[in-house]
This record gives structure tokens, C-alpha cells and sequence, in this order.
């Protein structure tokens, strides 16, 4: 304690305690590395603002450097397929109280009229990887469109939300990027363009004005990573800046060494007209305007008689620095860098298998803690709702199964023994084992136990009846046991 802390103390004994428990909470901050101040942290900047105060005004950009990586860099294109293919697969399985009314509808779903319900699903979850998130829209039709369930879904890139509109309504809600809330925080509306705004060079003008749609007619998917976030922002993000210096490494490397192969060798000659290119003539056959060089070419040039072979300088640390730039972009798109480089050479089964295992938590996570609670359970229940209300079923609402689709292993013969253990040991049902491969439990056993009353009526034996093959029992007994 200084003579000042001293002097307040006694002057005003509270203003001496306050000053002192503020001095004591800046040591205890300080106690951090990453707080201190100092020589290494002066160029540190980190800002406090909340999720939608730093989303906002980064968020079309790095959303347009994401599609245009994209578009343009195989790396990402491949880490981008490799994440949709994984979470979606073929399809996810939901399974219904009227299944059969919901089978049919998957078909007719799309209010585009291209894609049936797993194809919607795959299409929400690239523009969510790609973009950061994805707009779901619910379609109403009318009974004359003769559809049994009158409701269709439209995917939208978040392009259609719009951004611009911030601040507090005449209603007494208050918008955030395009999102309405209502005075207790709950979303009630969003404020989104009629056509994509990258389109209204061929539409009316007045379609560059967001409408006010009631937030049961929309489904945002995004990933939500702090509490106050509003809007998604795509995972390659953060790996743009890598990416784009990679590739003007390639490019850079690439320039010089066409510029070496442009030079084999080099003459040494006394004649002072030679030129170090060869000349290029002007359009009406003059004198030359500038000189070229060509791969392969052989240069005489002025000086004593020497040849010169060219030796290209080799490429310093090339493969290591761009091994440990993909590794980089690769942790930071979320996928195993084999996975996202086709590199297959520095693994083994059992660390290819170690980090699959970790990938996969990471989809599974992506599957239950954003896509079915943002988009499936969602879907599910309106689509309930909707049948009810137009008398297709007459079923109540209740809460759809989904089963995710099937991740295969690299060595499937020791997981389905893995697996038999399981059972054996009455650790895991064989019910979630299906799931797990993506299927529907009730389906399969069905199809199981109309196999093999089939089999066994025509009198044929497989391993998998174990009495019949040890010949406990004899065949026409088993026929019977499966009959009943």
C-alpha cells in the first residue's frame, strides 16, 4: 500500500477498501498470461462485443469468400463434400405414426418440384456448411392442388434474410439482422427478401424489400456457438486466409518454375546483336517490338565461348509447408486432413480408425444438436399438424424417430463382432445396433421374419438358425416354430 492508498484509507475509509479490492482484482487478472501486457501481447486486439455485434458486419463477406473458395479450390470443395456426405448420407430415416402417409409425402414435399425430402435435407445442410445457414420455408398449398397433406418446403440461402434491418419497431419488438423478437427475447418474424438478392438485376424493384414472415412459417439452421448468436457463420471461415496464401504459394511456385524451364542452356558468343529472348516481329514485319522466351529454348548471348547449362534451384520446404498448411485448413473445416487430401500415405488402420472415431463425434453432434432440433423435429410436427388438420390421418401428433444414416467402418467384420459381443452381454439392444447402421428396428425385423418363414418353408437352412444346424431340433420342427 502506497502513501495515496494511505491517505484515502484515512480520509474516507470505504473509497480506501474499494481501492484496494480493485488493485488486489488487477493482480489476479494479471496472473494470466494471455492478460498481461507487455513487449509480446502490444499488437494483441481482441474485442468484447457480443456474438451479433461481431457476426454482423463480417457476415456477407466471409459468407461470399467461403462460396468462392468453394467454387475455385479443390481443398475446399473436397472438405465441403466430405461434411454433407457424412451428416446426411443417403438419408435420414424418420419413422412416423402414419408412415405410409409420410413416405408418400417425402415424395411431393419440395415446392420446387425436383427433390424428394432427403434431397431437401441435403441441399439445407450444404448451404448450411457453405454459408453459415440455411432458411426453411413452409409452403401451404390448397386443397384443389391435390395433395393428401396440403404442405411443401423450401430451402432459401440466407442471402433472402435480411441483414440491414437492426433496431427497435413501432410494435415494441426489436430486430437483429434481420431477425424480429419480441419483448421477452422469442423470435416472432423474419424480414426476408421475395427473390435472392444477387437477382433483382431481372425483377422489379420493389423486390428488393424485405416482408415481415411469421417465424412458424420459417426454419433458420445454423450452428449455435454462443449464447446471443443470432446468425451462423460457416466453420471454413476461419481457414480462408490459409487457403487463399496457399494457393498463391502454388501459383508463385508454379510462376518459377515455368520461368526455369524456360532456360536450358546458354551460349557465350562474341557477337554483340544476340539477344538474351528470342525476337518477336512486329505485325507488319519490322523490326522486333520485344523479345520472348520459350520453355526448352537454347540462348546465344555475347562473351567469351562458354555453354552454360541451366540448374533449376530445388523447391526449399515446398511439401512441408503446404503438408502443414492442409493439416491446418483441414482441423479448421472440420475434417481429417486425409479425408480432405486424398493422403492416405502417412496413416495406419489403427490411427485412421482414432481419428475417424473423433470426426464422427463431431457429425453426431452436428445431427442431434442442431439438425434435428432446428429442422427435423420441426418438419415432423408440422407435417402432423397439417395432416390432421386436412382429415389424412386421424393419429395424434406425437414425436418422430429419426435415425441417422449409416457410417461405415474401415474393417466392418470387427465391429459386427464387436457388435454380437454387445448383445451377448446384454450392454446394447439390437434395436439401437440397426439404428446406428441406419436403419428403422421394425423394418428390419420384419423383413427378417418374413426371410425366414419363407426359407423355411421352401426347406432351406442358413448359419444364422444355430438349432437347425447343430441339429437340435429337425427342419420340420423349425418350419413350425417360424409359422407360428
Amino acid at each position: 500500500m502506497n502513501f495515496i492508498d494511505k491517505l484515502v484509507g484515512y480520509l474516507d475509509p470505504m473509497a480506501g477498501v474499494k481501492r484496494e479490492a480493485a488493485r488486489r482484482a488487477l493482480e489476479m487478472a494479471r496472473a494470466y498470461d494471455a492478460a498481461k501486457l507487455g513487449r509480446r501481447t502490444a499488437d494483441w486486439v481482441a474485442g468484447g462485443g457480443s456474438a451479433n455485434a461481431e457476426i454482423g458486419p463480417a457476415l456477407s463477406r466471409v459468407r461470399n469468400r467461403c462460396r468462392d473458395m468453394v467454387r475455385n479450390n479443390e481443398y475446399a470443395a473436397k472438405a465441403l463434400n466430405t461434411l454433407v456426405v457424412n451428416t446426411v448420407g443417403e438419408g435420414i430415416v424418420a419413422k412416423m405414426q402414419d408412415q405410409a402417409l409420410w413416405d408418400d409425402w417425402c415424395e411431393y414435399c419440395d415446392a420446387d418440384g425436383q427433390l424428394d425430402f432427403n434431397g431437401l435435407i441435403e441441399l439445407a445442410h450444404r448451404t448450411r456448411r457453405e454459408s453459415g445457414e440455411a432458411i426453411i420455408r413452409f409452403r401451404s398449398r390448397l386443397p384443389e392442388d391435390g395433395m393428401a397433406v396440403p404442405l411443401q418446403i423450401q430451402v432459401l440461402e440466407p442471402d433472402h434474410l435480411d441483414s440491414s434491418r437492426n433496431g427497435p419497431l413501432g410494435n415494441g419488438n426489436y430486430v437483429i439482422t434481420g431477425v424480429e423478437f419480441n419483448a421477452i427475447g422469442q423470435r416472432v418474424a423474419y424480414w426476408l427478401f421475395p427473390i435472392h438478392p444477387g437477382e433483382v438485376a431481372t425483377y422489379r424493384l420493389n423486390s428488393l424489400e424485405s416482408k415481415r414472415v411469421p417465424a412458424s412459417e420459417v426454419l433458420h439452421y445454423y450452428r449455435k456457438m454462443r449464447p446471443s448468436q443470432v446468425r451462423g457463420m460457416p466453420e471454413l471461415g476461419v481457414s480462408l486466409l490459409r487457403l487463399r496464401d496457399l494457393a498463391d504459394y502454388e501459383q508463385a511456385e508454379l510462376v518459377r518454375k515455368k520461368i526455369e524451364a524456360c532456360f536450358v542452356a546458354f551460349v557465350r558468343t562474341d557477337d554483340t546483336a544476340m539477344r538474351i529472348g528470342n525476337e518477336a516481329k512486329s505485325a507488319n514485319g519490322g523490326r522486333s517490338v520485344n523479345e520472348k522466351v520459350a520453355p526448352g529454348m537454347i540462348k546465344y548471348i555475347s562473351g567469351a565461348e562458354d555453354v552454360q547449362f541451366g540448374s533449376p534451384a530445388a523447391s526449399g520446404g515446398y511439401g512441408e509447408y503446404t503438408g502443414t498448411q492442409l493439416h491446418a485448413i483441414a482441423a479448421g473445416a472440420g475434417v481429417m486432413y486425409s479425408q480432405m487430401t486424398g493422403d492416405l500415405s502417412s496413416v495406419n488402420y489403427s490411427s485412421y480408425r482414432a481419428g475417424l472415431l473423433d470426426f464422427r463425434q463431431l457429425i453426431k453432434a452436428e445431427q442431434w444438436l442442431a439438425l434435428k432440433p432446428m429442422v427435423l423435429a420441426p418438419i415432423g410436427r408440422r407435417f402432423q399438424e397439417v395432416a390432421r388438420l386436412a382429415s389424412a390421418t386421424k393419429k395424434p401428433v406425437k414425436r418422430a424417430v429419426w435415425t441417422m444414416p449409416r457410417l461405415p467402418w474401415v474393417d466392418p467384420l470387427k465391429d459386427v463382432m464387436a457388435a454380437k459381443e454387445e448383445h451377448r452381454g446384454t450392454t446394447k439392444s439390437i434395436s439401437e445396433t440397426i439404428r446406428e447402421r441406419g436403419d428403422d428396428p421394425d423394418t428390419v425385423f420384419a423383413e427378417i421374419q418374413s426371410e425366414r418363414k419363407k426359407l423355411a418353408d421352401m426347406g432351406i437352412l442358413t448359419d444364422s438358425d444355430a438349432a437347425v444346424s447343430e441339429r437340435l431340433i429337425d427342419p420340420a420342427t423349425a418350419a413350425d416354430i417360424v409359422n407360428q
